[in-house]
């Protein structure tokens, strides 16, 4: 409904320009003699045309595709992404154009400098090509679980620059459209990997039994016995140190679920704190 007024109050505010550049004798004269109130009027233009033709192009590519009203996936992100940076150019010379400044002439004249603008703005160029890049790519979507370099999470966001995850801990991870690119990056929905580890370390002084840590892990698991292959539990013993174990739990969903793998990661290292509390000590968790 919002969006629908949005359109509204856009289209009308487009009418009202367009009468008074074009139609009204009065403003049309008034606003050929003033260069600034020319430049902001044709923004106002070519920012209404640009948000209705990225909305427009969104709509019929969620109606083909069959994709629900409130939800988007990496095109609704690419097709928002091409607008706000078509817009920041319009933006740019609108800025130009109200203080007298001809583009071309300056980009011309000023040629050293528009290379070090190119430097300086390097990166950002290449974090956006990334971006566009990823958001057209079939990399990953939107909510698939996937390991960045060292980042493991949802994808939440796919903005102009960066890329947001939804890490284990609920925390927001945002990596630059470039590192993503160039990156190492696993994509466990599209693999449909469902094997999931937990890492963990532990003080050789607080365990006595390993075999006893497991089988409790596994019981406190029961809730979710539904979701889990009840053959895939395994608690291995990856190294061994002089003071201390790692560890890594590992069991396999029936299905990719990253909501579910947050509640049984939180629910397995709960109860190796409740293993060793047992006995009052504690062990140290990755």
């Amino acid at each position: 409904m919002k969006k629908n007024w949005i359109l509204i109050l856009n289209l009308l505010l487009l009418v009202g320009v367009i009468y008074l550049k074009f139609f009204n004798s009065v403003t049309s004269k008034l606003i050929a003699e003033v260069n600034q109130l020319q430049s902001v009027l044709a923004f106002i233009i070519f920012y209404i045309t640009i948000h209705f033709l990225s909305n427009t192009a969104k709509y019929f590519y969620s109606k083909k595709n069959k994709i629900p009203k409130n939800k988007k996936n990496n095109v609704h992100f690419g097709i928002e992404n091409i607008a706000n940076f078509t817009i920041s150019i319009g933006i740019l010379l609108m800025l130009l154009s109200i203080f007298g400044i001809n583009p071309t002439e300056l980009i011309t004249s000023l040629t050293i400098v528009a290379a070090a603008i190119a430097l300086l703005t390097k990166e950002y160029i290449v974090d956006f090509l990334s971006g566009i890049y990823l958001s057209f790519s079939n990399t990953f979507e939107i909510n698939d679980f996937v390991k960045i370099n060292n980042q493991k999470g949802k994808i939440v966001e796919i903005s102009m620059l960066k890329v947001h995850l939804l890490n284990d801990d609920d925390d927001i991870v945002i990596i630059p459209n470039s590192k993503v690119h160039y990156g190492e990056i696993i994509n466990y929905t599209k693999k449909d990997i469902r094997l999931m580890t937990i890492d963990f370390q532990i003080a050789l002084k607080n365990i006595n039994n390993i075999e006893q840590l497991e089988k409790e892990i596994i019981i406190s698991l029961q809730s979710f016995k539904e979701f889990i292959d009840p053959k895939s539990y395994k608690l291995k013993v990856v190294e061994m140190k002089m003071d201390y174990l790692d560890l890594k739990f590992q069991y396999t969903l029936k299905k990719i679920d990253m909501d579910l793998q947050q509640k049984i990661r939180k629910r397995t290292i709960r109860e190796v704190f409740n293993f060793i509390s047992s006995v009052n000590r504690t062990p140290t968790a990755e």
